[in-house]
């Protein structure tokens, strides 16, 4: 038998390995009635699922409806591949160990679209120098890069934040306004047909015996969730005492990833569900950051794990 090892030294903020089992329990010294056992790429965790939450991040009409994303080729999309894993196993795991779900998403209010860094505004915006998007003087004004590496925006979406993408034809003879880019309430920034239904069908559930709580809607006004200090995200994981978190969600790379290294940074534990995130970044975006994630930030794990944590 070897003796645990403490990992930490704040007496209320610290985990605990178990050698001979091979576990990192993240419950710091809280009592769980239920806590599980959940299998990783590298330790098994020990986690309270009181003081757990599953963050799904940014899955609404702008990202993922085929409306405004079409799909390209015939076989499904890497986000479309992540919201089933998320609707077939995750979620529903998620729920039946007790953990709460957190829809993080895009909703901005006129102030945040006022005070937004320029950095932000292009991104969500097309800024090239001829409707082509060629420049006229090539190699005169920018740096060579690899190839795919500039990606093409398509002008009819990234109008940029606040502009309105006027009408969106659904299909049937069905259209919908589509809204002002990630506004508050607008149709794009709602979030996209089975995730709307899963949530609705849960927000409004109280806590019972088997201590389930209601799914929450939080808005975000930058890729992070997290930002800065008191953020609408923050604010609610303290008063409810969470302190693990599992994100899913798109893109791995940008909002899921910039939410978790914020996470991480602030102390809570992070565990990424590979195969309920996407990105649609090349080069092996997604392995970068399973890569980093098993090894720096937190634990990767699966949603079929989850579903087969142990209790």
């Amino acid at each position: 038998m070897r003796s645990p090892q403490t990992i930490g030294h704040d007496a209320t903020n610290f985990w605990v390995y178990e050698p001979d089992s091979d576990t990192i329990d993240l419950c710091r010294g809280t009592k769980s009635n239920d806590p599980i056992s959940l299998k990783t790429t590298r330790n098994q965790i020990r986690i309270n699922p009181q003081k757990s939450a599953l963050v799904v991040i940014d899955m609404q009409n702008f990202f993922l409806h085929p409306a405004v994303r079409p799909r390209v080729g015939n076989g499904p999309t890497a986000a479309e591949e992540a919201a089933q894993a998320l609707l077939n196993t995750g979620i529903p795991a998620a729920r039946a160990h007790g953990i709460r779900v957190i829809w993080l998403c895009w909703g901005l209010t006129e102030h945040d679209l006022n005070t937004m860094p320029p950095g932000l505004m292009r991104t969500f915006g097309t800024y090239d120098t001829s409707p082509s998007g060629a420049k006229q003087n090539e190699g005169e004004t920018s740096l060579p890069s690899a190839p795919n590496m500039i990606r093409k925006k398509n002008p009819a979406l990234y109008k940029g934040l606040g502009t309105d993408l006027g009408d969106v034809e659904l299909g049937d003879d069905n259209t919908v306004q589509g809204g002002r880019v990630l506004m508050r309430d607008s149709w794009n920034a709602a979030l996209y047909d089975q995730f709307d239904k899963e949530y609705k069908a849960n927000r409004d559930s109280r806590a019972d015996i088997t201590r389930k709580k209601p799914d929450v809607l939080i808005h975000k006004d930058r890729m992070s969730g997290l930002w800065g200090s008191g953020s609408e995200l923050e604010i609610f994981l303290e008063q409810e005492g969470i302190t693990t978190l599992l994100f899913a969600g798109v893109n791995t790379d940008q909002c899921v990833g910039s939410t978790l290294t914020d996470a991480y940074s602030k102390g809570y534990d992070c565990i990424l569900l590979r195969d309920g995130t996407a990105t649609g970044t090349p080069f092996g975006a997604s392995e970068v950051w399973e890569c980093n994630v098993s090894n720096c930030w937190g634990f990767v794990t699966t949603c079929d794990a989850l579903e087969n944590a142990s209790t």
